[in-house]
């Protein structure tokens, strides 16, 4: 199949993009002597996370109990659950892959650490948990330091539980910073939280075997700081149009992902209407304030919504208004939330049709 015969909207995948981008990552990592377990947020596939896994990857992140499971049915191992679970149902989901897998999971106080305790001594099993850190994100996470050191002790003396390690994320300032000098400044001063919290462990005998933490954003900060063991950027493979507009991130890595869509209307010289709308690309990041418009391969084009089904590209010329049937691509402002909308993805190279991919637990 050629790509002008996907039926559209669709989510094209250039593989040889996403594995040079890849492959520049893991180099990276592995010459700052670290290691990598990348987010599968973004890709939702094991197929992607195979490859990620047999260019040097240690295993994966999953945000959901949903994508835990995928991947371990697909034969993925070492998998961190970067997610507090809170129902007695989903915590016993999550014990039940520990007999097929090696999976961690988040916890950051005695209440949901304490109920995937008691369910785990129920079963005569251990459940393998990081202890996440708030490190300016203000979600969930221990307050670094003594706080989350503290905390840490209370999991190497609950019955039930094994303290592997400890977790930051410095995610609120990875889209929010494009210039680098300025980001980096704000990932240091967050990282402190995870020094101040590996030192409060050490004075309690305690040292942690895994140090999680950073995304894209801050990937060329966080995988040389001392002490940090991992880290886990998801959206470093596909590039949306926000990480591409950072630096130096979007300098780093190649846009692999795009949305292929169909003309579908030319009602005026200057407006053509596309079947690209709100269940086809992310435009969430629009009502965050900081651009949540996807933007497109072609000239002289302005994208705005047009409904469920429809996107509008207002021309500045009539030149660059596309025909009825013409194809359009764009470069989503946001990978992750796109991807979620499609059942599968097509792995183009070239303009060959290589893969079609399902995209596991939607």
């Amino acid at each position: 199949m050629k790509t002008d015969e996907v039926p559209t909207p669709a989510v094209l995948i250039d593989l040889d993009k996403l594995e040079r981008n890849i492959a520049k990552m893991q180099a990276f990592v592995k010459s700052k002597g670290c290691n990598i377990r990348p987010h599968a947020k973004s890709h939702k596939s094991p197929f992607i996370a195979k490859k990620q896994i047999q260019a040097g990857a240690i295993g994966q992140c999953a945000q959901t109990l949903g994508e835990t499971e995928a991947l371990v049915f697909a034969g993925i191992d070492h998998i961190l659950l970067t997610h507090n679970l809170a129902s007695a149902n989903s915590i016993d989901r999550f014990l039940s892959l520990k007999r097929n897998a090696d999976v961690m999971i988040t916890v950051d106080g005695t209440e949901n650490a304490g109920m995937l305790a008691s369910a785990a001594r129920r079963r005569g099993l251990t459940a393998d948990v990081i202890v996440e850190v708030n490190i300016g994100n203000n979600k969930s996470g221990q307050e670094p330091g003594e706080p989350a050191a503290k905390f840490a002790r209370w999991v190497t003396e609950t019955e039930g539980l094994r303290l592997r390690g400890i977790m930051g994320y410095e995610g609120n300032i990875q889209l929010n910073t494009p210039n680098f000098d300025e980001r980096k400044t704000k990932a240091l001063a967050a990282l402190d939280g995870m020094t101040q919290t590996i030192s409060s462990l050490k004075t309690m005998g305690i040292t942690p075997e895994i140090v999680t933490c950073g995304g894209t954003g801050t990937y060329n900060i966080t995988a040389g700081y001392p002490g940090v063991t991992e880290i886990q950027p998801g959206s470093y493979i596909y590039m949306d149009r926000r990480y591409g507009e950072i630096k130096t991130s979007g300098d780093d890595f190649e846009h692999a992902m795009t949305v292929i869509g169909t003309v579908v209307s030319t009602a005026t010289p200057t407006r053509a209407v596309t079947d690209i709308g709100w269940k086809a690309v992310g435009i969430e990041y629009e009502g965050l304030g900081i651009g949540g418009m996807p933007s497109i391969l072609l000239p002289g084009l302005r994208y705005r919504p047009g409904g469920d089904e429809h996107g509008v590209l207002e021309a500045e010329d009539p030149k660059y208004r596309p025909n009825v049937g013409d194809r359009v691509r764009v470069i989503p402002a946001h990978c992750d939330t796109t991807l979620n909308m499609y059942s599968n993805f097509y792995g183009v190279r070239g303009d060959n049709v290589e893969v079609v991919c399902p995209v596991a637990r939607r």
